[in-house]
Protein backbone atom coordinates (compact mmCIF):
# COMPACT_ATOMS: atom_id res chain seq x y z
CA UNK A 1 0.00 0.00 0.00
CA UNK A 2 2.82 2.45 0.96
CA UNK A 3 4.33 1.77 -3.01
CA UNK A 4 0.74 2.79 -4.25
CA UNK A 5 1.03 6.27 -2.06
CA UNK A 6 4.44 7.11 -3.52
CA UNK A 7 3.42 6.38 -6.93
CA UNK A 8 0.57 8.44 -6.74
CA UNK A 9 2.12 11.40 -4.83
CA UNK A 10 5.02 11.05 -7.13
CA UNK A 11 2.45 11.60 -10.40
CA UNK A 12 0.76 14.50 -8.35
CA UNK A 13 3.99 15.82 -8.16
CA UNK A 14 4.83 15.90 -11.41
CA UNK A 15 1.70 17.23 -12.85
CA UNK A 16 1.61 20.17 -10.09
CA UNK A 17 5.31 21.08 -11.35
CA UNK A 18 4.65 20.51 -15.02
CA UNK A 19 1.08 22.51 -14.57
CA UNK A 20 3.75 25.36 -12.76
CA UNK A 21 5.77 25.97 -15.49
CA UNK A 22 3.70 25.93 -18.20
CA UNK A 23 1.48 29.12 -16.85
CA UNK A 24 4.73 30.89 -15.24
CA UNK A 25 6.59 30.66 -18.46
CA UNK A 26 6.17 32.87 -21.25
CA UNK A 27 4.73 31.80 -24.68
CA UNK A 28 5.52 32.94 -27.77
CA UNK A 29 3.29 34.31 -29.90
CA UNK A 30 2.94 32.91 -33.52
CA UNK A 31 3.03 35.99 -35.14
CA UNK A 32 6.58 38.12 -35.34
CA UNK A 33 7.22 41.06 -33.75
CA UNK A 34 7.16 44.13 -36.10
CA UNK A 35 10.42 44.19 -36.21
CA UNK A 36 11.46 40.85 -36.31
CA UNK A 37 11.72 41.34 -40.35
CA UNK A 38 11.46 44.13 -42.79
CA UNK A 39 9.40 42.94 -45.56
CA UNK A 40 7.59 46.28 -46.42
CA UNK A 41 3.62 45.05 -46.98
CA UNK A 42 2.31 44.75 -50.08
CA UNK A 43 0.13 47.46 -51.15
CA UNK A 44 -3.68 46.88 -52.09
CA UNK A 45 -5.71 47.26 -55.34
CA UNK A 46 -8.38 49.19 -54.16
CA UNK A 47 -8.07 52.93 -54.73
CA UNK A 48 -7.51 54.19 -51.66
CA UNK A 49 -4.20 53.80 -49.68
CA UNK A 50 -3.13 54.18 -46.28
CA UNK A 51 -0.50 55.75 -45.51
CA UNK A 52 1.14 54.97 -42.59
CA UNK A 53 4.64 56.61 -41.17
CA UNK A 54 7.04 53.85 -40.88
CA UNK A 55 8.23 55.47 -37.30
CA UNK A 56 5.36 54.61 -35.02
CA UNK A 57 4.50 50.92 -35.38
CA UNK A 58 1.30 51.82 -33.02
CA UNK A 59 -0.15 52.23 -36.28
CA UNK A 60 0.36 48.78 -37.93
CA UNK A 61 0.23 46.50 -34.72
CA UNK A 62 -1.67 43.54 -35.03
CA UNK A 63 -3.72 42.24 -32.37
CA UNK A 64 -0.69 40.13 -30.52
CA UNK A 65 1.53 42.93 -30.56
CA UNK A 66 -0.76 45.50 -29.38
CA UNK A 67 -1.76 43.07 -26.22
CA UNK A 68 1.93 43.03 -25.28
CA UNK A 69 2.61 46.61 -25.85
CA UNK A 70 -0.61 48.15 -24.37
CA UNK A 71 -0.99 46.73 -20.57
CA UNK A 72 -3.68 45.35 -18.92
CA UNK A 73 -2.69 44.36 -15.79
CA UNK A 74 -2.62 45.81 -13.26
CA UNK A 75 -4.08 49.21 -14.75
CA UNK A 76 -5.97 48.87 -17.92
CA UNK A 77 -4.10 51.36 -20.02
CA UNK A 78 -6.28 50.86 -23.22
CA UNK A 79 -9.45 51.92 -21.24
CA UNK A 80 -7.65 55.03 -19.78
CA UNK A 81 -5.88 56.17 -23.15
CA UNK A 82 -7.78 55.10 -25.86
CA UNK A 83 -11.39 54.56 -24.47
CA UNK A 84 -12.39 56.94 -22.17
CA UNK A 85 -9.44 59.21 -22.93
CA UNK A 86 -8.79 61.56 -20.05
CA UNK A 87 -5.82 62.86 -19.59
CA UNK A 88 -6.78 63.94 -16.00
CA UNK A 89 -7.16 60.22 -15.36
CA UNK A 90 -4.89 58.36 -12.30
CA UNK A 91 -2.39 55.95 -14.76
CA UNK A 92 -2.58 58.33 -17.88
CA UNK A 93 1.10 59.43 -17.74
CA UNK A 94 2.15 55.77 -16.30
CA UNK A 95 0.45 53.92 -19.18
CA UNK A 96 2.06 56.59 -21.34
CA UNK A 97 5.55 55.77 -20.56
CA UNK A 98 5.22 52.26 -20.28
CA UNK A 99 3.45 51.91 -23.95
CA UNK A 100 6.90 53.94 -24.77
CA UNK A 101 8.71 51.53 -22.97
CA UNK A 102 7.36 48.48 -24.43
CA UNK A 103 7.34 49.47 -27.77
CA UNK A 104 11.03 50.10 -27.72
CA UNK A 105 11.85 46.98 -25.99
CA UNK A 106 9.87 45.15 -28.85
CA UNK A 107 10.82 46.94 -31.67
CA UNK A 108 13.47 49.35 -31.27
CA UNK A 109 11.56 51.80 -32.06
CA UNK A 110 11.54 55.13 -29.94
CA UNK A 111 8.13 56.80 -30.07
CA UNK A 112 7.17 60.17 -28.52
CA UNK A 113 4.26 60.98 -26.31
CA UNK A 114 2.26 62.24 -29.29
CA UNK A 115 2.90 59.04 -31.29
CA UNK A 116 0.73 57.16 -28.52
CA UNK A 117 -1.41 59.67 -28.59
CA UNK A 118 -1.94 60.11 -32.12
CA UNK A 119 -5.83 59.79 -32.81
CA UNK A 120 -5.22 57.34 -35.51
CA UNK A 121 -3.56 55.11 -32.86
CA UNK A 122 -6.45 55.24 -31.16
CA UNK A 123 -8.43 54.15 -33.93
CA UNK A 124 -6.63 51.53 -34.41
CA UNK A 125 -6.56 50.05 -31.17
CA UNK A 126 -10.13 50.59 -31.23
CA UNK A 127 -10.51 48.79 -34.27
CA UNK A 128 -8.23 46.04 -33.47
CA UNK A 129 -9.24 45.27 -29.99
CA UNK A 130 -12.95 45.48 -30.51
CA UNK A 131 -13.28 48.32 -28.28
CA UNK A 132 -16.57 50.01 -28.04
Amino acid sequence: MRSVWMVVSGFAMAVAIGGAVYYLLPRQSAEPDAGAFSVPPQPSNDSRVLVVPADNPLLTASRGQLGRWVPLYPIRCGEILFENADPTARNFTFCIGEIRNRVAHYTGASISRNDVLDPRVKAHWQEVMGAK
